[in-house]
Formats: structure tokens, sequence, C-alpha cells
């Protein structure tokens, strides 16, 4: 079941440089960018790969968990900015950090079909990076596990990647239907956030939280009754036994 979550480190950067900024976005266009960013790198393996607990489950070695955090940087580059430590971000970071807001906003006037596209391509290096890194860090059988969790983080919208669209040889109508039900379950995840009309779209609530969970379970089983029952069972082999992955902070922090 995949736990709702947002990259604390890349919201902050939003924030602080679109106030910064002399021609500030609009935000309900900030926001839609940002659900569709956490959607293309949300379950990236190279990323969940940081993540303590997936470390252990994947029994990483000492050895493998330095190279991971040395090699690896968190998600897309935005953990590295000091962000809630109390400290002024250099001359060199607030260059990096411009940068990488002037590809962000590049992308708000992205048509929303052809968003996530964009996406790959303007941050291409940084998706691809990390799991290449990854790939050559990790053993074969390690690998695997990782892809496994990370399908398992794509809530309905996992069908639509582009490989696991391939592995379940899905049809046109099948991936219409998904489709649907993956926007549709966006929308309603986007109001309960409060429209991602400003920071407080972000302060989930157990409440809302639970209900967030609620509706994604539900969203995945009406996409899983579209497969038929060999796609199905081709999907339980790709995803493996269930996991859930714990996030928190811009690095998640490690299992007590």
């Amino acid at each position: 079941m995949r736990k709702i979550c947002v990259s604390l480190a890349l919201l902050a950067l939003i924030v602080v440089l679109s106030h910064s900024s002399a021609q500030q976005p609009d935000p309900a266009a900030m926001f839609k960018t940002f659900r569709a960013v956490q959607r293309v790198v949300g379950d990236n393996p190279g990323f969940l790969a940081v993540n303590p607990g997936v470390q252990k489950e994947l029994k990483l070695d000492e050895d493998q968990i330095k190279t991971v955090r040395e090699k690896v940087p968190a998600g897309l580059g935005f953990g590295g900015f000091g962000f809630g430590k109390g400290k002024d971000l250099t001359d060199e970071q607030k260059e990096k950090a411009a940068k990488m807001m002037e590809r962000f906003q590049s992308l708000m006037e992205t048509p929303e079909d052809k968003l996530e596209d964009k996406i790959r391509e303007v941050f291409k290096d940084e998706i691809e990076g990390p799991n290449k890194e990854v790939e050559k860090i990790l053993k074969p059988e390690q690998m695997t596990r990782l892809k496994q969790i990370s399908r398992q983080q794509g809530g309905p919208a996992a069908y639509l990647k582009p490989d696991n669209v391939k592995d379940l040889e899905l049809k046109d109508e099948q991936k219409t239907k998904i489709k649907e039900i993956a926007t549709e379950l966006d929308k309603d995840l986007a109001e309960l956030r409060g429209g991602g009309g400003g920071m407080g779209g972000f302060r989930i609530s157990p409440e809302t939280r639970e209900k967030m969970t609620t509706l994604t379970k539900e969203a995945s089983e009406k996409a899983a009754a579209v497969l038929t029952d060999a796609q199905k069972s081709k999907w339980k082999e790709l995803v493996g036994e269930p996991y859930t992955v714990q996030f928190g902070g811009f690095r998640p922090k490690k299992d007590n």
C-alpha cells in the first residue's frame, strides 16, 4: 500500500524562491506541477534506495549503504540545500536553487497530458542518474526487490509506467480506463489537500491522511479490476511481497 507523502525539501525550495521572485508563479499551476513531479519521482528506484527502511529490506551491507549515501542524491538533488536547519543558503546554493527553479517553472505551461513526459525530459539526468548508480552498487537480487518495491509506490498510475505497460501487455482500452481512474484519484487527493493553493494544502492531518490512504486503496482496486487474470498474476510477480515505505524529512530518518 502506498504511503502518501510530499518532498519537503522540494516544497521548501519552491516556496522560498517563489516568494523571492519578482514575478511570482500562479499557485495553482505551481502545485499542479509539483504533484506531477512527485508522481514521476515518487517511485524512482534510485531515490528509494536512500531510504534506511528500504536498505534494511534489501539487506544492504555497511559498504553498500555508505556508497549509496555518497553516490545518490536525495530526490532530484533538492535535498542538499539545508532547509530546516536554521541556516541561510550560501551564494552557491542560491545559484543552484535558482537554476533548478527555472527548470521547474518551465514546466508550468505544459499541457497536463504531456506534463509527466516533459518532467522526464527536463530532469532526465537527475532521474536516471541515481538508478544507474544504484544498479552498480546493488546485487541482482537486491535490485529485483528494489524494483518490486518501486512498483508498489505508484498507486493505480503504476500500471501506466512504460516498462509495466510492456510487461503486462496492456491494451489501449485498458490504459484509457486506468488513466481515468488515476486522474480522478489525483483530483480527489488535491481536494483533500486543500486544492494545492498554498502551504496549508500540504499540512495534512491524520484524519485527512487516512482518507487519502482509503481513496488510493479504492482506486488501486478499481485499476486492478481492469486487468485480466493473466495480467493480475503477472503483476503479483512484478510487485512481490507487500512493503510499506516510511518517509520522513528530506532524507528518511534511520529506523529505531
